[in-house]
């Protein structure tokens, strides 16, 4: 670097070695000083970190080499990259201006011993022109105006430089442009894919409602069905229920004219059995007062005679009266029931 600097500061001494010994020296900026200072003492870190070459390494020395050094000097010719275009850049700027400005003030000829105060002008205004930019270009030395083929091959160079810088530019914007683009492009097929996505959730989630639809629509119709069937069913119940308490009274009706018709047959049987106690009893006194009315014969013949005749008239009389108040009155009794009567008025709770 210190050999750079010192091609630098000597860099316009073959022609005009005897003129410019006079003249004032560039300034350098502080900024410039100091970046170079910088990569100075970064650079003269590396080379005595750099082992040699006849020891042997450890395994730790390499790793550390690996881990550490390695990535300081790739941050170091990365940081190297990007100042030398920085500067080429500016470089070429400076170069574009003054080729305006002698572009702007031509000069046919120029002789080194004739016209020193001119050259002193046009020095002066070259070093305030780089004066001006020195906070953004690096030190050069103006050619002299004799050197055109010189200074024309620096401007061809000067260009492409530009033109190379410019296009790395274009390029990388065209990059970042171009990535930009397929982020866009998987952003909107992303969306697409998205939307064609929900769509066919739309479209399923249509179909799920129409058939939802068509499903509500059906047990509604089934509903009506079930309650007109409902409805029909209530009344076939009711219907039922009284069929059920009419069957219900029609037998207890029939058990009970069963039971009256037994009650009947009962009494017609205890009717015919009292009547033929009855008789036998009729009998059985009448073979007693007959055998009583041969033993007193004898004695009151006369007398017994008119005696018994109105005797067997008083008993036939109330033989007569006791069968009709005792025989007839049950009869009449089962005759007076009203059967139907009773059976209209049976409650059916407590069967």
């Amino acid at each position: 670097m210190e050999a750079i600097l010192k091609a630098e500061k000597n860099g316009g001494g073959g022609t005009t070695s005897s003129k410019h010994s006079r003249k004032k020296s560039f300034t350098r900026p502080s900024w410039l000083l100091c970046t170079i200072a910088d990569l100075d003492k970064k650079m003269k870190k590396l080379v005595l970190s750099i082992p040699n070459k006849g020891g042997a390494d450890s395994f730790t020395e390499r790793a550390d080499a690996y881990y550490q050094k390695r990535p300081q000097l790739l941050a170091l010719i990365q940081e190297l990259y990007d100042n030398y275009l920085s500067l080429a850049d500016r470089y070429c700027q400076a170069l574009a201006k003054n080729h305006h400005r002698r572009n702007s003030f031509p000069i046919s000829s120029f002789h080194l011993d004739d016209n020193d105060d001119q050259y002193d002008k046009e020095e002066n205004n070259g070093s305030e022109i780089i004066d001006s930019d020195a906070e953004s270009s690096l030190s050069y030395q103006l050619p002299f105006p004799p050197a055109q083929a010189k200074f024309e091959s620096d401007m061809i160079v000067a260009d492409l430089v530009i033109r190379n810088v410019d296009c790395e530019i274009i390029q990388h914007e065209l990059s970042q442009v171009d990535k930009h683009c397929n982020e866009s492009s998987r952003k909107i097929e992303l969306q697409e894919s998205l939307l064609e996505l929900l769509e066919s959730e739309r479209l399923i989630l249509l179909n799920e409602n129409a058939r939802l639809g068509y499903k509500v629509a059906s047990l509604i119709e089934e509903n009506k069905g079930l309650s007109s069937e409902s409805l029909f069913m209530k009344r076939k119940v009711a219907e039922l229920a009284r069929c059920m308490l009419k069957r219900r009274e029609d037998h207890r009706v029939c058990v009970l004219s069963q039971k009256v018709e037994d009650l009947q047959g009962q009494i017609y049987g205890l009717e015919r059995r009292n009547k033929e106690y009855y008789e036998q009893l009729l009998k059985h006194e009448e073979e007693k007062r007959i055998r009583s009315n041969m033993r007193l014969k004898g004695c009151f013949k006369v007398h017994e005679e008119a005696v018994g005749s109105v005797k067997n008239s008083e008993q036939q009389r109330n033989v007569g009266a006791e069968v009709g108040k005792k025989v007839p009155k049950p009869w009449n009794r089962v005759k007076k029931l009203d059967i139907f009567l009773c059976a209209s008025d049976f409650n059916p709770t407590y069967c």
